[in-house]
């Protein structure tokens, strides 16, 4: 080519890099000179250009991160254009401390999700005294029966004999303080006019206050059992209705019944006919029940008002006592106004002494109205206005036991309450190895027991709202097995029940009496058709897989094997969305297996008045709303005396002041620990971390890993991260679980931004970092795009309406509009 040559190569394409070196031009000092390049879109220039030049641009989308492009020049040394870090280069660049988070692009199909480390990245937690010891040896129970005194029991308080001997048959020896303080003054407020005192001085209403777990049950339902048992026989179910107890829930209405019914009525006083009406029975059974008569009425405040509007059987003329149970929580719940409406009903209806005949003496002259509750808050005081008149309060904390309305709540001496800091990303696992701790403590204590009797644990788990504990059932149970809770087996139970029932009263009519051996023979016989049913369902429940479909996610399905968390848990849940059959049976079987490690997962449904037997730990995995609900959270441990301990769950940061909060309820109880340490202890080998110490050969270094689920050896970790990957892997491959996972995640930030004002320093919304507690869910997609695809209940109007529907609604308002009176056509 001549040095006047046009340069009409430059119209042809340039395919290779051997063209491109043949016109790689250098300079005498071996520098290159720049190519000017003509003809062509400007894109395509300068492409050809930075080819010439040697310095190719790699493309964004390019997925070879190796490729060079070889320009031969004075050394003919290639080019390599600049690799982003990967994996790979990150872990060997170990020293590089301005890297904080590690994302993996996996390039997925169904969106672009990202895995992010579960220990990069977290916020900073404060600083605290993580060496502080309790000795349990020197806590003094504060709720515990009076037994420094052996001249005060139950028979020097003024009960009945029957009642005394059945306390005795139930191993209840001695009375708690507040026992000591409401039965003798209910039991006399039926001062009877003599001629010495022709005009005694009128009961008045009661507020009782005390904490949780004390017996205020017992407090106040021995005193009206012990004055119908003075009637000396004068009363049976058709004398009328004498005692009404409102609760706010089912489940405790449900647990006071079955406690006057079994423990005290049938042993002492089977004359005596309490009953039950609440939400979600049938009300055709109740309205019979209503009918044939009852003495002492149980029932929710909202199905009471619809059979005094629709049952005209019911009769609350004769009531003269009136008892209001979680006073606090029945404002809370919006039963004002249902309780408003009882009131007016029994002060309608309200009939003189002069009727009540022969029970005259053994009843007080007027209605008694108790107020209980273990709190003493601003809506507590609403409704003691509404209710009480000129009320006398019995505080069991208070110094000398009266009038002190400013007195701060207080937990049990004895429960021990442990406070652990956790990032949002780490709560799951946080969790799951807090409750495999529990299980495999309890592993521990079995196998060194050398009486060979096994003490199984039973643990509460707290959370927000419904769909987090359904999510939270089946993260924890994906692998285990389903135990189904017999319903039916419950029903053909209560049919057989009301049989006998019948049977004695038609033998009571008669003036027969039924024989005991018979009765011991169908009670024998029903005894051996029970466990012969429960070993038919064991076989059933060790059958039955776990499937993937939605019955098995959701459904009816509330209680699964966790072999997650140990190979004898099994986890049940409950919240206010299931049937109430369903959630009956379900906490009857949590409280009576006692043959395996059980955790309920529940919502605060389950945190007022029940006296579960036996609850080891409480795990609050989520805040509660108020200070209260936390008092009444933790009371179901620790109860009549016995020890017991609460885990809280806090988030860095704001959520940090709430300790201050409760600080004051637990005194020198509070205890700090590191999320390290429950971590460290479920997943490494035998909480160690990673090394054996030389102990392979040592019998009780085996006999303790073999209590540990994660029997291995390496860094806890890389097991916990493990842990959450299999998580956000099993969501991702199951459609139906990442939908429940979805539902959770939104529906527990819109119950996080419902706390009180009063603690919304605290517990401040916008001050969550959603990313990293969307993984606490096993979420691996943006928040915003998860509140989008949303199907939590109260999206479903905004569904895109079907062709057909759209056709019926217009052809329905044609027609419409054709029968309007303005229609002149």
């Amino acid at each position: 080519m001549s040095d006047n040559d046009d340069g009409m190569l430059l119209n042809f394409s340039i395919p290779t890099s051997n063209i491109v070196s043949s016109l790689s031009t250098t300079t005498k000092n071996g520098k290159k000179s720049s190519i000017k390049v003509k003809g062509g879109r400007w894109a395509d220039r300068r492409k050809t250009q930075l080819e010439l030049m040697g310095r190719t641009n790699k493309s964004k989308n390019s997925k070879s991160n190796s490729s060079s492009v070889s320009v031969s020049g004075a050394n003919d040394t290639p080019i390599i254009p600049r690799v982003k870090r990967t994996i790979d280069n990150e872990n060997n660049d170990e020293n590089d401390s301005s890297i904080k988070k590690l994302k993996i692009d996996l390039n997925t199909d169904s969106s672009n999700s990202i895995i992010s480390s579960l220990f990069t990245a977290n916020p900073e937690i404060q600083k605290r005294d993580y060496d502080k010891k309790i000795d349990e040896s020197k806590l003094t129970p504060s709720n515990a029966p009076i037994l420094d005194d052996p001249n005060l029991d139950f028979k020097n308080l003024g009960l009945h004999e029957n009642l005394i001997k059945c306390l005795k048959d139930l191993k209840y020896l001695k009375p708690t303080k507040i026992q000591r303080m409401v039965i003798p003054k209910l039991l006399s407020l039926n001062i009877k006019r003599t001629r010495t005192n022709p005009f005694p001085p009128q009961p008045r209403d009661i507020f009782m206050q005390a904490q949780t777990g004390s017996g205020k049950t017992m407090a106040f339902t021995l005193p009206i059992l012990n004055m119908l048992l003075s009637s000396n026989g004068k009363i049976n179910r058709q004398s009328g209705i004498f005692a009404l107890i409102l609760t706010p829930t089912r489940e405790l209405a449900q647990q006071i019944y079955t406690f006057i019914e079994d423990n005290l009525c049938k042993k002492s006083c089977n004359w005596i006919v309490p009953g039950i009406v609440i939400g979600g029975e049938k009300k055709k059974s109740e309205k019979a029940r209503l009918r044939k008569g009852i003495n002492i009425l149980v029932a929710t405040p909202g199905r009471l008002v619809d059979h005094i509007e629709n049952t005209q059987s019911l009769d609350l003329s004769k009531i003269r006592y009136l008892i209001l149970d979680e006073g606090d929580r029945l404002i809370e719940l919006g039963f004002e106004d249902s309780i408003s409406k009882i009131i007016n009903k029994l002060q309608k209806d309200y009939k003189d002494n002069d009727s009540l005949g022969p029970l005259l003496d053994v009843l007080p002259p007027r209605r008694v109205n108790i107020l209980c509750s273990a709190t003493l808050k601003g809506n507590v005081k609403k409704l003691g206005d509404l209710t009480l008149n000129n009320p006398e309060i019995i505080s069991a904390n208070s110094i000398q036991g009266i009038e002190d309305l400013d007195y701060h709540m207080k937990a049990p001496d004895q429960l021990i309450q442990e406070i652990v800091v956790v990032p949002p990303k780490l709560r799951f696992t946080t969790l799951s190895g807090a409750l495999m701790n529990f299980s495999n403590k309890n592993n521990e204590n079995n196998e060194n027991n050398e009486n060979g009797n096994s003490n199984f644990t039973k643990t509460i788990v707290f959370l927000s709202c419904s769909h987090s504990v359904d999510f939270h059932f089946i993260a924890l149970t994906k692998d285990g097995k389903r135990l189904r809770i017999d319903r039916e087996r419950m029903e053909v139970l209560k049919k057989l029940k009301l049989k006998r029932d019948k049977e004695k009263e038609r033998d009571k009519k008669n003036g027969k009496e039924r024989k005991g051996v018979k009765d011991n023979k169908k009670d024998d016989k029903a005894k051996k058709n029970d466990n012969n049913d429960d070993e038919n369902e064991n076989d059933a429940k060790e059958n039955d897989d776990n499937d993937d479909d939605e019955e098995g996610l959701l459904g009816s399905i509330t209680a699964m094997t966790s072999p997650s968390i140990s190979s004898n848990t099994i986890i049940y849940k409950l919240h206010g969305s299931l049937s109430q059959q369903t959630r009956t049976a379900t906490l009857n079987q949590f409280s009576n297996d006692n043959s395996h490690n059980t955790i309920l997962l529940c919502t605060d449904v389950a945190s007022r008045g029940l006296d579960l037997p036996a609850i080891d730990y409480i795990i609050e995995y989520d805040p509660p709303f108020c200070i209260a609900d936390h008092l009444h959270r933790v009371g179901r441990t620790a109860r009549l005396g016995k020890k017991g301990l609460s885990l809280l769950f806090l988030m860095p940061g704001n959520e940090e002041k709430y300790i201050e909060k409760i600080s004051p309820m637990h005194g020198n109880n509070l205890k700090f620990i590191t999320y390290e340490e429950i971590l460290t202890k479920a997943f490494a080998y035998n909480g160690r971390g990673n090394s054996k110490d030389n102990n392979e050969n040592d019998e009780n270094d085996e006999k303790k890993r073999k209590g540990n689920k994660f029997d291995r050896e390496g860094s806890w970790d890389m097991y916990a991260t493990t842990y959450q990957l299999n998580l956000e892997k099993w969501l991702l491959e199951n459609n139906r679980a990442l939908e429940i996972a979805t539902d959770a995640f939104i529906s527990h930030i819109r119950a996080y931004a419902t706390h009180l004002s009063s603690e919304r320093d605290c517990f401040n919304v916008k001050q969550i970092h959603l990313g990293h507690l969307a993984k606490a869910f096993g979420l691996r997609e943006a928040p915003k795009k998860l509140a989008s695809n949303s199907n939590v209940a109260g999206d479903e109007s905004k569904k895109k309406e079907s062709a057909k529907n759209k056709m019926f609604r217009l052809a329905r308002l044609a027609v419409k509009s054709q029968n309007d009176e303005f229609n002149f056509a």
